[in-house]
């Protein structure tokens, strides 16, 4: 019982102390939390004097965490249809490029995956259209073991954090000798307000007005609105077998959130994000430490890592080649890319180097709305695969 409450504090404390130490030491900060906690919570795993006799605890954490945070997430991604226009043709290159990378890389590369080759490709897919969230979510659906998971979302951070460099190196100056570039006037004090903007997200925490009184009273209405939308998952489970009660029930609330998401008073709760965001921090060191370092496959992990690497640069290429074919400006085709592979958060970052805020919210609006697709983009290469 002891081993349980201590294990379970840490589980929900030491987030709060990473995304401290993050905000405090620069070095930690580049890394992110994330990795961080991966990092913490495999060392906590495979320490046996606290780990005997918690391994429902583990399940209970990970099985919980997802569905209650994908709803918040995406209480936070309402799109408006002045956002939709002229960023279809990008995304819609983007979505392609990340599809065709993962049908050629698995071609290539399947074969070494073992059994499981099909699930990562779906969780792959998953993660390169909306993030880890999204990859978390095919994990539970499709019962990937969590060793593969750890591994697999340890090899996008390193392999994502390549992509990046090049891109900030010669990717943007390449393509914009290849790609339709407007030059654009990017004043001074545009960019020092971008760069505001990624100092604010990095340095502010967003959980400190949570023990206000409007805070509180904001964390119930996301809790009551959470509540309705996985109760009506799990009613859309009812009609099938229960082999088939996690995917129905993730592919649901999903459906339901983004129904939510156009509904005013959801619109509002503005911390929705932040809080889901802090339960995908929980999921990551409670996750991590169920994998087992000594159940590591590294024949299996080399082909996989391979493999990713082949979906994020060559879907860089391939969507380039799309993106030329439908006339899409540069800067928007390298925004779209980021917000899709490295998320949204990074957006600010590549447009400070590009300096044009012009692509700003629209490669933001391609990254979330790739968060909302990427479920089911994951699902669909999954039964895809099946039947090869």
């Amino acid at each position: 019982m002891i081993k349980t409450i201590l294990l379970l504090l840490i589980y929900v404390l030491t987030p709060a102390g990473m995304l401290w130490l993050c905000n405090k030491v620069k070095f930690l900060g580049k890394i992110g939390p994330i990795l961080l906690l991966y990092i913490l919570g495999v060392i906590i795993g495979n320490l046996p004097w606290i780990n005997d006799g918690t391994a429902g605890l583990k399940d209970t954490i990970t099985t919980v965490m997802i569905p209650l945070a994908i709803p918040m997430m995406l209480f936070r991604c309402s799109i408006s249809k002045s956002d939709l226009k002229g960023i279809f043709k990008s995304l819609i290159a983007g979505l392609i490029a990340i599809l065709v990378s993962i049908l050629c890389g698995y071609a290539i590369f399947g074969k070494y995956l073992g059994v499981e080759g099909p699930k990562i490709a779906a969780m792959l897919t998953g993660c390169e259209t909306g993030g880890t969230i999204n990859m978390a979510a095919l994990q539970q659906a499709l019962h990937v073991p969590s060793e593969t998971f750890i591994m697999m979302n340890s090899y996008d951070m390193i392999i994502c954090f390549l992509y990046f460099v090049f891109l900030l190196s010669i990717g943007i100056k390449w393509f914009r000798k290849v790609l339709p570039h407007k030059q654009v006037e990017y004043t001074d004090a545009e960019d020092q307000e971008v760069k505001a903007q990624i100092a604010k997200d990095n340095m502010v925490n967003p959980y400190r007005e949570l023990w206000s009184k409007s805070g509180i009273l904001q964390i119930l209405k996301i809790i009551a609105a959470v509540a309705i939308v996985c109760a009506l998952g799990y009613v859309c489970t009812i009609p099938f077998p229960k082999t088939w009660f996690t995917p129905i029930f993730i592919m649901a609330i999903t459906t339901f959130s983004l129904i939510a998401s156009f509904v005013k008073p959801v619109k509002k709760l503005e911390k929705s994000f932040d809080i889901g965001m802090y339960l995908i921090y929980i999921f990551s060191i409670a996750m991590a430490s169920m994998a087992d370092v000594r159940n590591l496959n590294f024949q299996e992990g080399l082909a996989a890592f391979l493999f990713l690497f082949f979906i994020i640069f060559v879907s860089l290429f391939v969507q380039l080649i799309i993106s030329k074919l439908l006339k899409v400006d540069s800067d928007m085709m390298v925004a779209s890319s980021v917000s899709l592979i490295n998320s949204p958060p990074f957006v600010p970052v590549v447009v400070t180097a590009m300096k044009n805020k012009n692509v700003l919210v629209p490669g933001i609006t391609i990254g979330l709305i790739g968060f909302a697709l990427g479920n089911y983009l994951g699902m669909g290469i999954y039964q895809l695969l099946q039947l090869f």
